[in-house]
């Protein structure tokens, strides 16, 4: 008998155009083809890199809280702030 699920993922996600990803890989980029706005994304089981189309990462992904975020790291969480550099949120 099928049952139903939902399936989550935590990642982490930056703006990023097809093309700028392809090239940040090392991978020829077709002039032809058309450059999609998308995501850079990195999965938190195995540090795994891809990208995702806009459309499709913003339908399917939310950013979390505050409150989630030091919930899963158990109150050690990492943020980065506007410059850049990192502040640990106990």
């Amino acid at each position: 008998m099928e049952e139903i699920f939902i399936g989550t993922k935590v990642v982490a996600a930056e703006p990023l155009d097809e093309r700028d990803f392809a090239f940040s890989k090392g991978q020829a980029w077709d002039e032809e083809k058309p450059n999609r706005h998308g995501y850079r994304v990195r999965y938190a089981e195995d540090n795994d890199v891809d990208w995702s189309e806009k459309e499709t990462f913003e339908r399917t992904h939310r950013k979390m809280t505050l409150q989630e975020a030091e919930m899963v790291a158990g109150g050690q969480f990492v943020i980065p702030d506007s410059s850049g550099s990192t502040v640990r949120v106990a």
